[in-house]
C-alpha cells in the first residue's frame, strides 16, 4: 500500500473539487479538501482520496452537520460561506475569463435545499477509521444517501443541515416509522426486499414525500394505507417498480394522504407541479438567479426559452416581453408550463420536442426583436441547436449553465460566430457543495473581423 502524500490545497478546480500540489510539484484533484489546508491524500492525482487534514485553514469554522466529511453530499461546511464563494469566483474567472462576480442568498447556507432524495438499505456505509479500526459492515434497516462510490451501503441521515426544516420534521417521522416496520429495506444487491427510495419535497403547502417500493401485496398496501397519514407530509404519494436500477423511478400506484401537487412561487405568482417535476432546490437563490437572468436579458420583443423544463424561467420572466415561446423535450413538462401560463394569465406558448429539431421553425416566426434565454443540461448545447443560435438575428442571447466548462466550450464557439460576451454572474445556488450557476449574457459582434 502506497505511503499517504501530503499536498497543499490552494484552490478549486473547473467542477468546483479542491486542488493542490505536492513536494514534487505534482497537481492533485481531492473531493473534500479545501482551500488554504494541508491534508494527506491517498489514490492518484486526479482522483485523490483524503485520507487527513494535517492543517486547517486558518478561518476554519465548525461544520454544524454530524456527517459532514462522511455523505460526501457537502464539501465547505468548514468554510465560511463568503471564502466559499471568494474561492468559486476565483476558479471561475480562470475558467471563463475576468470580469465576472458572484451572487447568493444565504450568508451561513444551511437549511436551503427544498428537495432530498434517499435510500433504503440493509448496509451501513463504513468510513475508513471505522474499517481501519476493523469494525466490520454493520446490518439493518437504514435510509440515508449513499455513501462515496457506493451503491450498495447507505450513509445513515436522521437530518440534513442543508434541507429545509420542514422536511427534515417529515423525514424524523417517515424514519421512526418505516424502519420498525416489518417491511425489510431493498438490497441493491440481492435485489429483494420492499422500501426503496424517499424523496422530500417542500413548497408552500408544505412537504411532499414521494415514496417508492416494490411491488406490493395486500399487507403492504394496507400497512402504508395506515402508516402515511401520520407522517406529517402535505401529501403522500406511493410509487411501485420492479426495475433492477437503484433510481427513484416508479409508477405512481395510489395518493395514500393530501395533496398530489408542490405549489412553488416564481416572483409573486405560485406554479403548480407534478411532484416529480424538476424546479430549482433553493427557492431565495432561485430568486437571485432570475433576478440575474432579467437583468441580463433586459426588456421587449419575444423571448425564446430554450431547454424550458416546466417554464419557471419563462413564465417568470414573461411581464417583461410582449410573447414568450418555450422548448423542451419533456412533454409532461411542457404540459405543465402551459396549464400554469393560461392559469396565471401570461402569453407564453410551450412545445415538446428537441431544441435542435424545433428551433428553426421556432425561429422562423418569433419576429424581431428576439432574445434567446439556453438554460441547458450539464453537457451543454447539443450542436445542432447551437448551430442556428451563431449565426442568429437576436438582441441578446443569455446562457445559464449548470456546468460552467459547458458555458466555455460553447461560448468559445459563439464568439468565433461573432457573439460577444458582455459578462458573466454565478448564482451560488448550492453553498457548501462544489456547484454553481453561471449567467452569461452574449450580444452580436457586428464589427468587422
Amino acid at each position: 500500500m502506497r505511503d499517504p502524500v501530503p499536498v497543499t490545497i490552494d484552490g478549486l478546480d473547473a467542477d468546483g473539487v479542491a486542488t493542490g500540489l505536492d513536494a514534487r510539484g505534482r497537481r492533485w484533484t481531492v473531493r473534500g479538501a479545501v482551500p488554504g489546508s494541508a491534508v494527506l491524500v491517498g489514490g492518484r492525482p486526479a482522483t485523490g482520496a483524503l485520507l487527513e487534514v494535517t492543517g486547517p485553514h486558518a478561518d476554519a469554522v465548525p461544520p454544524r452537520c454530524a456527517l459532514f466529511g462522511t455523505c460526501g453530499g457537502c464539501l465547505y461546511q468548514s468554510l465560511p460561506v463568503s471564502r466559499q464563494r471568494e474561492e468559486k469566483l476565483k476558479a471561475l474567472s480562470a475558467l471563463l475569463g475576468p470580469g465576472g462576480s458572484i451572487r447568493g442568498a444565504e450568508a451561513e447556507g444551511y437549511g436551503y435545499r427544498n428537495k432530498i432524495e434517499l435510500s433504503f438499505g440493509p448496509q451501513r456505509y463504513m468510513t475508513r477509521a471505522e474499517m481501519a479500526a476493523g469494525i466490520t459492515g454493520e446490518a439493518g434497516h437504514f435510509l440515508g444517501f449513499h455513501g462515496p462510490g457506493r451503491f450498495d451501503r447507505v450513509v445513515d441521515v436522521p437530518a440534513c443541515a442543508i434541507a429545509d426544516p420542514r422536511i427534515n420534521a417529515v423525514l424524523e417521522r417517515v424514519r421512526s416509522d418505516v424502519l420498525a416496520s416489518p417491511f425489510p429495506p431493498h438490497d441493491p444487491r440481492a435485489h429483494t426486499g420492499f422500501f426503496r427510495h424517499l424523496v422530500l419535497r417542500a413548497g408552500r403547502d408544505g412537504v411532499l414525500a414521494l415514496l417508492y417500493t416494490a411491488l406490493a401485496g395486500p399487507e403492504q398496501e394496507a400497512w402504508l394505507r395506515a402508516h402515511a397519514p401520520r407522517w406529517g407530509a402535505a401529501g403522500v404519494l406511493w410509487y411501485t417498480t420492479d426495475r433492477l436500477s437503484d433510481a427513484a423511478v416508479g409508477e405512481l400506484r395510489e395518493v395514500l394522504h393530501g395533496r398530489d401537487t408542490l405549489a412553488v412561487a416564481i416572483g409573486d405568482a405560485t406554479m403548480l407541479l407534478s411532484p416529480t417535476a424538476f424546479f430549482q432546490v433553493n427557492d431565495t437563490g432561485a430568486a437571485v438567479l432570475f433576478d440575474t437572468i432579467a437583468e441580463a436579458l433586459g426588456h421587449g420583443g419575444t423571448l425564446l426559452d430554450l431547454y424550458a423544463g416546466v417554464g419557471a424561467l419563462g413564465l417568470a420572466l414573461a411581464a417583461r416581453f410582449d410573447r414568450v415561446i418555450g422548448v423542451e423535450l419533456n412533454a409532461e413538462a411542457v404540459a405543465e408550463a402551459n396549464r400554469n401560463a393560461a392559469t396565471l394569465g401570461i402569453a407564453a406558448e410551450y412545445r415538446a420536442g428537441k431544441v435542435e429539431d424545433t428551433l428553426p421553425a421556432v425561429l422562423a416566426e418569433a419576429g424581431r426583436p428576439v432574445k434567446v434565454l439556453v438554460d441547458p443540461p450539464r453537457g451543454g448545447l447539443h450542436p445542432a441547436a447551437l448551430r442556428p443560435l451563431l449565426t442568429l438575428d437576436a438582441d441578446t442571447l443569455v446562457y445559464v449553465a449548470c456546468r460552467p466548462t459547458s458555458l466555455a466550450r460553447d461560448g468559445a464557439l459563439l464568439k468565433a460566430a461573432g457573439w460577444r460576451r458582455e459578462g458573466w454572474t454565478a448564482v451560488d445556488l448550492f453553498p457548501h457543495t462544489a456547484h454553481v450557476e453561471v449567467v452569461a449574457r452574449f450580444t452580436r459582434d457586428r464589427s468587422p473581423a
